[in-house]
């Protein structure tokens, strides 16, 4: 029997966020190095395209560790998975006449949204869809206090004193 409810999230998306239901967060969580797994060899060449372009975004958001290397190889090969049979079908049509005569929608569908489910899952993993990248902010940097702002002084505030005591 798997785990009830939803996953949960991982301290840092908490961190993030804002850590919204002030829970106490997991001090104690597993931290990765960010990097770059190297591309699996059993990908075809439409899932290494994706592996490619993918990993660069990944990166670029600071998301990618060794430890993502099998959920983006899932990723990269139901993309592939779902590009194939959706060629397939513009060639075939939705509907075929089954050997009774009968007129049937394409097993292609059901491959279709299969596959597409699981893109979509995966994204929202990695962060890749609108509405997951809406639950992410970045945390900016404190600002210093400027030690010199006490010297930032309004000089004609000065001068208008200076003309007022003559």
């Amino acid at each position: 029997m798997g785990f009830r409810g939803p996953a949960p999230k991982p301290t840092a998306i908490k961190r993030l966020e804002g850590n919204p239901g002030k829970r106490k967060l997991n001090e104690a969580e597993p931290t990765l190095i960010v990097g770059v797994p190297e591309c699996p060899d059993y990908l075809d060449d439409v899932a290494k395209k994706e592996w490619g372009r993918l990993t660069e975004i990944l990166t670029a958001m600071k998301v990618l560790t060794e430890a993502d290397y099998i959920a983006l190889a899932n990723l990269c090969q139901a993309y592939s998975t779902l590009m194939n049979a959706q060629r397939q079908m513009n060639k075939t049509g939705i509907l075929y006449k089954s050997k009774s005569g009968y007129i049937q929608q394409s097993p292609l569908l059901g491959i279709i949204h299969t596959q597409t489910t699981i893109v979509n899952n995966l994204l929202r993993e990695f962060g890749l869809t609108p509405s997951s990248r809406t639950r992410v902010a970045t945390i900016q940097p404190e600002k210093k206090p400027n030690r010199f702002a006490a010297l930032d002084v309004d000089c004609e505030a000065y001068a208008a004193e200076d003309l007022q005591v003559n």
